[in-house]
């Protein structure tokens, strides 16, 4: 099938969507519409951390009232936590899992972010504004307002995913109001943040808004070499021509320079038996030692986005949104990796194994929506129709490396290596590495339509329907270790994702419902295809999601309570060999993810706030062409997560201290059949203070991990792993003017 070119298709995407549009204008002159669907969070600021509704214009109704999990972590509480990060911003959700599951086992350990959600990887259903962001990166929290976690089959939603769910972050904007702050920090990480956040009237109808972030530091165990750097520039610009319009213009810019730690030594059985030391993590009084090559390895990220967004309300009963994005992602990056050697030198690392990226990402979507209201027999429907266009491109590089192993006196190394419980002269490398033309790309091209209808009968009963038929394109080549390089790959799927919920609100604040959604998987959903044709041919997994839960409002719908229990069957791509060496891709596998979750979220009184969430999960593989591997778990799906953060404001609003607990119940880290590797379960507690001196100045302290928790957040199979940060103390010193 021939690709539809992205640009043209918008055009024939707004013809398409103005149809219905028209026609309930025309059955809707004279019905006036009692609330109009809104585009943005709307944060409560006398609610403590309770946010009544997500940015997305899907999901019309709020938070209370849509059947389905939803976690929003806003703006108040990413400050009095002191978050800069989207991985520690999700250490507030419950079932969500920042780390990937080494080897074997969803990936590798890797700087970048790394999300799973229920137990299903979700590193390539990351949103900026319900538009998929592009991967591979660590993304700063400086530019965005919220974070929302959206958990179950979103395929209607999101289009092409996983099945656990998704993360979407909502940016800051321009209002028509002015405001301004600029922040400093200062941590036992030798971080030391600034960022600055000034909106400004203009004109009567236009506003500007501008965010600014340079950070550097992050010795997180004091190795004299691990170090981030980055810049970041963020600019929004709103014009409002009258009263039913809003047009906006976004610019995002972050520069990001560093040199990171993939991981420290893992002792393997093999290296644990040569070094006479007890298999697993390096011993913790080891743990601030440098294991890779000095002056070598560097990580570069550049990312852009460009975003236009119009909202128009036509009137009383339509509005309409068109959302247009640009984006672009660069990386590269020489990471060592702590590798154990064999034979004779089995107590050694090899200094020469590392993990070389050089990546570039773009992308191009336009989103096109109207929100219409309907009153038909006694029903209220609230509608959302509309459609995606989306052209990505993503080129993995081929690398080839030339460098040259020296030791502290200059004298060349032709079998470099590092003793990790002896390192007295590091080695020091010279060279560099260069492109090898062994590429792996996948050019991609998405048409989309959705329909979402959420119907109202009487007070007490609502459905939710919705469909998204996704058209998906992917070409390019792939490159592996064994198969060598292969062109002209090619995998092309059309499909339907949907979803459909029933709620029961016994009172106004109550609401009891049952939901069933589905997601698709097609090959090359990360923008990257097999080497072997036959499995780019395999039709797209699918994630069912069956949820029933509750929601329950309290003191004066300030205090939200939710809980669900929940199941998600997935079927996987599984393979089995045939005769003369053949072997068929099907979707022979099973993956099953099962559990319940409870949260609580706002204020319990007019002084104490609270953010609290538990989950369960039991995961496992429940069926597979190697019986071997029935039974064994997901990856990154500990069955026990919870935490909980309390925030207490004084009567006169000047102090306000707070404090948190998360709790793991450990990971185990599935691999040739086996637990090869479990992670303990591990606590760690958090601390804040702030005092406001005055309306403009406000001091604040946060001490991360208090009891300076030694613990394990990812691993490989290889020999490495990387540990949690520990004990940390920051100072912030905010100014608003």
């Amino acid at each position: 099938m021939k690709k539809m070119n992205a640009r043209n298709s918008a055009l024939a995407l707004t013809v398409t969507a103005a149809i219905p549009i028209g026609t309930a204008l025309a059955q809707q002159e004279e019905t006036p519409m009692t609330e109009l669907a809104t585009t943005t969070v709307q944060t409560t600021e006398d609610a403590g951390y309770k946010v009544d509704k997500t940015s997305s214009v899907k999901l019309t109704q709020p938070i209370a009232n849509t059947p389905r999990s939803i976690n929003v972590i806003s703006q108040r509480l990413l400050e009095d936590q002191g978050i800069t990060n989207l991985n520690d911003a999700l250490r507030n959700v419950a079932g969500v899992s920042t780390f990937g599951g080494g080897e074997g086992g969803g990936g590798i350990v890797s700087a970048s972010d790394k999300v799973t959600i229920r137990g299903f990887d979700a590193r390539s259903n990351i949103y900026v504004d319900s538009i998929r962001d592009i991967a591979g990166y660590s993304r700063d929290t400086f530019n965005y307002e919220a974070v929302e976690v959206i958990k179950g089959g979103s395929g209607s939603i999101d289009g092409r995913s996983t099945g656990g769910g998704s993360v979407n972050l909502s940016t800051k904007r321009a209002r028509l109001e002015d405001f301004g702050s600029v922040s400093a920090r200062y941590d036992t990480f030798e971080n030391t943040r600034i960022t600055l956040d000034y909106n400004k009237v203009l004109t009567g109808n236009l506003a500007g808004r501008v965010n600014l972030l340079y950070s550097n530091g992050g010795d997180f165990f004091d190795n004299g070499v691990e170090e981030y750097q980055t810049t970041g520039v963020a600019g929004s610009l709103l014009y409002k021509p009258g009263q039913a319009t809003d047009i906006n213009f976004d610019i995002f810019v972050m520069e990001q320079d560093n040199v990171p730690v993939l991981g420290l030594p893992f002792l393997t059985s093999a290296a644990a038996e040569a070094t006479n030391q007890p298999e697993g993590p390096v011993n913790a009084n080891l743990w601030d030692q440098y294991y890779s090559v000095p002056g070598r390895d560097f990580e570069e990220v550049s990312t852009q986005m460009y975003t236009f967004v119009i909202n128009h309300i036509v009137n009383d009963s339509v509005t309409i949104r068109s959302q247009t994005r640009v984006g672009s992602n660069e990386k590269e990056s020489v990471l060592g990796r702590p590798w154990w050697n064999s034979g004779d030198e089995a107590g050694l690392l090899n200094a020469e194994r590392l993990q070389a990226l050089d990546e570039a990402t773009d992308l191009f979507v336009t989103q096109l929506d109207a929100i219409i209201s309907l009153q038909s027999g006694g029903l209220d429907h609230r509608i959302v129709i509309g459609g995606e266009v989306a052209e990505e491109e993503k080129t993995s590089y081929g690398i080839s490396t030339d460098y040259t192993y020296v030791d502290g006196q200059g004298n060349i190394l032709e079998n470099p290596t590092i003793d990790p419980f002896n390192i007295q002269n590091n080695v020091f490398a010279t060279g560099g590495t260069s492109r090898s033309g062994d590429n792996t790309s996948g050019d991609a091209s998405t048409v989309a339509l959705y329909l979402f209808d959420t119907i109202k009968m009487g007070e007490h009963l609502q459905f939710d329907l919705n469909a998204r038929y996704d058209n998906f394109d992917i070409s390019g080549s792939a490159c592996g270790r064994r198969s060598g390089c292969v062109d002209g790959l090619d995998a092309q799927d059309s499909f339907i994702s949907y979803g459909a919920a029933v709620s029961y609100m016994p009172t106004e604040n109550g609401n009891i419902y049952v939901s069933y959604s589905n997601s698709k998987q097609p090959p090359g959903v990360a923008l990257a295809l097999s080497t072997t044709p036959a499995q780019n041919e395999v039709k797209p997994e699918d994630a069912v999601t069956t949820e029933l839960g509750a929601k329950w409002q309290f003191f004066n719908n300030q205090l939200l309570v939710s809980g669900a229990v929940f199941q998600t069957t997935k079927d996987v791509v599984d393979s089995e060999n045939v005769e003369d060496g053949v072997t068929i891709y099907s979707l022979a596998g099973e993956q099953e993810s099962k559990g319940f979750e409870v949260s609580v979220t706002g204020m319990l009184t007019d002084s104490l706030s609270i953010s609290a969430n538990y989950a369960n999960l039991d995961t496992e593989v429940s069926q597979d062409t190697n019986e071997a591997s029935i039974g064994n778990g997901l990856q990154s799906s500990p069955d026990d997560t919870a935490n909980i953060w309390v925030n207490y404001t004084a009567m006169d609003s000047k102090l306000n201290v707070g404090g948190g607990i998360y709790y793991n119940s450990g990971e185990t880290y599935w691999r040739q059949n086996r637990a090869y590797f479990t992670v303990d379960s591990y606590t760690t507690v958090f601390l804040m203070a702030s005092y406001q001196v005055n309306e403009a100045l406000k001091f604040q302290l946060n001490i991360d991990n208090l009891t300076d928790e030694e613990y394990v957040v990812d691993y490989s199979a290889k020999g490495h792993f990387r540990p949690g940060n520990p004990r940390s103390v920051a100072l912030f010193v905010n100014y608003a003017f």
